[in-house]
């Protein structure tokens, strides 16, 4: 009966993260990888995530392809590669209880920055997607999710809806590729890894195809008041477990 629950929860959290991201562009992450901690571990799930961000990802990529900013793309290429590169060495090297202690952390922050005044008066510059894209790749590859704090960029220079949710998913898309290839270099890519993540990720992909179908048909401020919330839990249990 556990493991059905257990099999459940992941199979819930999934679709329903990846759904949410398919319409505010984050949140697969948030919502997915406390469940995932709590059923595989965080040497598993982070792993998993990548591979099912990755299908998540390029699914939303190909949903919202006439509307990619390509130089906003290269701009956070530019930082977002080396620094997922960076992310993973330490992600393979760390200790585990001290990481998910970390991810608490960085979700309690996360709470607290999306309760500020950020991005009101803030115009982006396309140079300024190079430092967000090193502390997303970095973030994405050492703590397993970039935190929602990305959609803020992209929105202050003015992209919205199928243009912001191509672009900053084909950025979170190519973030995963060195992740995956330094994960299977230390032989974390194990094949009930890789099978899962592959499960996982085609239920995501269909998660962002109905994300897409929900798009502005719900009201925008209801989102970041989910992810807010899922935020804070989420760091209190894994300060908890940790």
């Amino acid at each position: 009966m556990e493991e059905l629950i257990k099999i459940a929860a992941v199979v819930v959290a999934t679709a329903v993260g990846f759904t949410i991201a398919g319409v505010a562009g984050f949140g697969g992450g948030v919502v997915a990888l406390p469940v995932l901690v709590w059923v595989f571990g965080v040497r598993e799930a982070i792993p998993i995530l990548s591979i099912s961000q990755l299908l998540s990802t390029a699914s939303r990529v190909w949903l919202h392809r006439d509307g990619i900013n390509w130089p906003v793309v290269r701009y956070f290429a530019l930082g977002a590669l080396p620094m997922s590169v960076l992310g993973s060495f330490i992600f393979i090297s760390i200790d585990t209880s001290v990481l998910v202690r970390i991810l608490g952390v960085m979700m309690l922050l996360f709470v607290v920055y999306t309760r500020m005044p950020i991005g009101r008066d803030f115009a982006m510059k396309l140079w300024g997607f190079a430092p967000l894209g090193a502390a997303t790749g970095f973030g994405s590859a050492f703590l397993g999710i970039p935190g929602p704090f990305a959609a803020v960029f992209y929105l202050a220079y003015g992209l919205a809806a199928g243009a912001y949710i191509g672009t900053s998913s084909l950025g979170m898309g190519m973030i995963q590729v060195p992740k995956l290839i330094i994960f299977g270099a230390d032989g974390l890519l194990t094949l009930r890894v890789l099978l899962l993540g592959i499960g996982l990720g085609a239920i995501a992909a269909g998660a962002a195809y109905l994300g897409k179908l929900i798009l502005r048909k719900v009201p925008e401020k209801v989102f970041p008041r989910i992810i807010t919330t899922l935020l804070l839990v989420s760091g209190i249990v894994f300060l908890v477990r940790g």
